[in-house]
This record gives structure tokens, sequence and C-alpha cells, in this order.
């Protein structure tokens, strides 16, 4: 007989169920439109692949018996979380350029603020994944890998700054554009709020605790909840888990009847 899900792989377990056909959806899309470079269902669909993921390591950790093989799923849980959200900021900063496709994402100006802003996600997911490796069986550095994960978490701060200014230029060639991908950037930016909360509950997530475990929490308990191990369980699922999913069901249903309507 199966041992009983803990909180977090009850919450593992819906989380699996809510991406699997969003995965589907994006995989679709992404193959039927040729793997448009300026698009974000590749990244989409990437994104909802690492979410599936995590929840699986999740559910195996309750249900491995092996305690040996725990720590290193543990690890790829945690770190598949924080790393992953670089994926959905740069899908988000593909839609923004197919908003504006045939338009301002022809532009020098703009084409090298997509290209450009789009390396800071990336540089947080390489950070996220040292961080969370450093101060682990893997390597023992663990302040170094303390340092390493509020850094990134700065840096997806930044990104998602950066983000909204990119959003904010988009807007600005709105007359040029036609309704339809107008809508699109709408339903972008409309997803960036859900962004927002998701990127400000990983800044509080990095300072809330020494290590990557949750094992020394903040003595703050304010800050201490926000930890995504050991914090509470519904901030953690609502500043994390569902405003993530929001972000990308917003950005999908957007992009998907912009592509049926008008391709």
């Amino acid at each position: 007989m199966l041992p009983p899900l803990s909180i977090r792989g009850k919450i593992a377990a819906g989380e699996v169920a809510f991406w699997v056909p969003l995965t589907i959806m994006t995989l679709v899309l992404t193959v039927r439109y040729g793997f448009r470079k300026d698009a974000g269902w590749l990244f989409l669909f990437l994104f909802s692949l690492t979410r599936i993921a995590a929840g699986a390591l999740m559910i195996a950790i309750d249900l491995v018996s092996s305690p040996a093989m725990k720590p290193d799923m543990f690890i790829a849980e945690i770190t598949l979380f924080s790393a992953g959200l670089a994926l959905l900021f740069l899908s988000a900063i593909g839609f923004l350029s197919l908003a504006g496709q045939h338009q301002y994402s022809e532009y020098r100006s703009m084409s090298r603020s997509f290209r450009g802003y789009a390396i800071v996600p990336i540089i947080a997911l390489g950070l996220s994944i040292a961080g969370d490796l450093l101060g682990t069986h893997v390597n023992p550095e663990a302040h170094i890998g303390l340092i390493l994960r509020r850094v990134a978490a700065g840096v997806y701060g930044g990104a998602y700054l950066l983000l909204v200014i990119l959003a904010g230029k988009c807007w600005t060639y709105q007359y040029y554009i036609k309704r339809h991908r107008r809508r699109l950037l709408a339903g972008v930016t409309f997803g960036l709020l859900f962004l927002g909360t998701r990127v400000a509950y990983g800044i509080l997530d990095a300072w809330s605790a020494s290590d990557q475990f949750g094992a020394s929490l903040s003595p703050n308990p304010a800050l201490a909840q926000f930890n995504s191990i050991n914090g509470n369980y519904i901030t953690y699922l609502v500043m994390g888990l569902v405003m993530e999913f929001a972000t990308a069901t917003t950005l999908l249903l957007s992009s998907t009847v912009i592509m049926r309507r008008h391709y």
C-alpha cells in the first residue's frame, strides 16, 4: 500500500493535473505554427514541462521508500521551481514580439530591446541553478549558495521591471498595429500583473531562510511564512503556483484567440 501524500504532495498532484492540458495545447501550437522565433509557445511549453516535472518529483518524494533517493529529488524539485521561472519571462517577451509582428518588432531598436531584455532572465536562471546546488551534497559551499539564490531573486525582480518597461515601449506603437494585435498586447500586459506577484514571492522566499531546504527559517515570522518549503502552504499555493498558472493561462488564451482568427 502506498503511503499517504503530504500537504505538498497533494498540492503537487493538483499542479500536475492542471498543467497537463496546458502542456498539450502549447505543444500543438508550437508544432502547428512552425516554432516561430518571435512567439512564446515554445517557452511556455518548456515551462509547463518544468512544472509537471516538479510536481511529479514532489509526489515521488512522498512515495519513494528509499531515503537515499529523496535528497536528489528534493534538490531537483527546488531547482525547477526557481530556475524554471526564466522560461515564463521568455514566453512573455516572445508574445510581446508577436504582438508587434510586421510592425514595431521589425524596428532595429525594438529588436535589440527584445534580445537584450531576454538575456536578464537567462542570467537569473543560471544563478538559480548554481545557488540551489551549492550548499547540498553536490557542493557544500552553503554561504555562496545563499548569496547566489538571493542575487538570482533580485535579478528576477530586475527582469520584471525591464519587462514592464518593454511592454510600455510596445504600447507606444498601439496606434500602428492592428486591433487584434493590440488585444494580444493587452492580454500579455494583464498577465504581467500575475507574474509580478510570483516574482515578489520568489524574492521573499529567497530571504525567508538561510538554506534552500527551509531548515533555518528567518527569525522574522512574517518573512518565514513565505518560505516555499516550510512556510505557509496557502501562501505558497496562491502567490507561487496559482500566479504562475494564471500568467501562463492569460498568455495562452490571448495568443490562441489571435492565431485562430487571423492566421
